[in-house]
């Protein structure tokens, strides 16, 4: 728990800090749930927020100059969502940001005319402004009800308190009965609504849904079909989007034995943000992540010494080709991942061969040819580096004074890559994967610039 401390109290600073530069841009927003969650949130966050239309290009302003990327929403409007990396926590922060109150599952088509109301209401909590008892009583109720079908613990604790809430402050009283009658009766009254909640009958409620979303589809049957006819279709098109307007990064891990490489490069893969496609390159069968289905096996045949020695011989070149043909099956799925948008992190890559000792006969230059062919150039090139010392105690594998030439070798590949980026890998392993998130953040940033 004291190692988190720093991290909460860092994130929390950062959302502070946005807080205070809307108050001075007097941009109307509040927060639509989950107060009680940023002041001990360590990451990854996400921040829902309603937000007047008019601000929202001054709030994505505040949120650009503060490092963070608008992310596309095809599909998924009427959200916006914008996504930051905070580099001191090591922790994801995200704003999901509404302009305009829509409920309903898989698409958010059922409009609720309550958002201005909302906003000229809202109630200053500091570090920022929230929905008042009666607004979020019942935009929770609806998030949970008609969004996610299901009122979770922590969500029920809140619509209980926010219920007592309600009941003991009379104006909030008389105009939650008045919403609830505006915008949901008959499907659903104040005084079922009231008896449900008193006795805690979230199965009533939930029976009660069907009911509701047809109630609110009254007077909008067209822009909600609308909605949902855009949201769909922008839902099939977003590869073709991705790959048109919004491709992914390549990143190569570079690193000598020992430095940490296959830790880091598994902890891009599970990172909230990143969501990184991992791909390994090397010919470590149990490190494989994409391959052919006849690699295995040419592999426990080679490796059968019951297998007759001539079959084995003959398998020899056939697994040679399977090997270049497997490389360049990894390179296609990099591609095609790229072009959906992802992040592709190369675990090993052909810069490592350019620190082999060089090929002497033509056969093995062929052969090295070959392997080399159709690689793409990476977007960035990441080289955890560490002294042979350092290295060996922590692998026990070749001597310091190899590891140590190992190190200078790949050290002067960065003449050959002005992409290449060197980091501290005598750190802690959540030390470099914040280094590397932000180095990579930052390039993906400049890039959707």
């Amino acid at each position: 728990m004291a190692q988190s401390e720093p991290a909460e109290k860092s994130l929390y600073a950062s959302l502070v800090s946005i807080f205070a530069a809307c108050a001075q841009a007097e941009i109307k927003y509040a927060l639509l749930r989950g107060y009680d969650e940023l002041a001990t949130a360590h990451g990854p966050l996400e921040v829902d927020l309603l937000v007047a239309p008019e601000d929202l290009s001054r709030f994505a302003e505040i949120l650009a100059r503060r490092n963070f990327v608008a992310l596309p929403n095809w599909g998924h409007a009427p959200h916006h969502f914008f996504l930051g990396f905070e580099e001191e926590s090591g922790s994801w922060l995200k704003f999901d940001v509404v302009t305009e109150l829509c409920y309903g599952a898989p698409v958010r088509a059922l409009r609720v005319a309550l958002a201005e109301e909302c906003l000229q209401k809202r109630r200053r909590c500091a570090p920022t402004y929230v929905l008042s008892p009666e607004h979020e009583l019942l935009t929770l109720f609806l998030h949970c009800l008609l969004d996610k079908k299901s009122f979770r613990e922590a969500r029920r604790a809140r619509l209980l308190e926010l219920h007592e809430a309600v009941r003991r402050e009379s104006s909030a009283h008389q105009r939650c009965q008045q919403l609830v009658e505006i915008f949901l009766a008959p499907a659903l009254t104040w005084k079922i609504l009231d008896q449900a909640l008193a006795r805690q009958d979230w199965q009533a409620l939930l029976q009660l849904r069907q009911a509701i979303m047809k109630r609110l589809q009254q007077g909008q049957r067209a822009a909600v079909l609308r909605r949902k006819v855009n949201c769909l279709m922008f839902r099939k098109l977003r590869p073709l989007l991705f790959a048109s307007q919004r491709r992914g990064l390549f990143v190569a891990l570079l690193a000598p034995d020992g430095a940490g490489k296959s830790t880091l490069a598994q902890a891009l893969k599970r990172d909230f943000g990143l969501q990184a496609q991992l791909i390994y390159m090397g010919t470590n069968i149990a490190a494989s992540t994409i391959g052919l289905p006849t690699t295995k096996w040419l592999h426990r045949t080679l490796k059968n010494a019951r297998v007759p020695k001539p079959l084995r011989v003959l398998l020899k070149p056939v697994n040679y080709c399977n090997r270049i043909a497997e490389l360049w099956y990894r390179i296609a799925c990099a591609h095609w991942q790229r072009w959906r948008g992802k992040c592709v992190v190369f675990d090993r890559y052909v810069y490592d061969s350019w620190i082999a000792k060089p090929a002497t006969t033509w056969a093995k230059r062929l052969r090295r040819n070959f392997l080399e062919a159709g690689w793409p150039t990476p977007h960035m090139v990441i080289l955890l580096d560490a002294p042979g010392e350092l290295l060996f105690r922590r692998k026990g594998e070749h001597s310091p004074e190899w590891l140590e030439k190992q190190r200078e070798a790949y050290l002067a590949l960065q003449k050959q890559l002005p992409q290449m980026r060197v980091i501290d890998a005598t750190q802690e392993a959540e030390e470099v994967r914040r280094a590397t998130i932000a180095l990579i953040w930052a390039m993906y940033r400049k890039k959707s610039l």
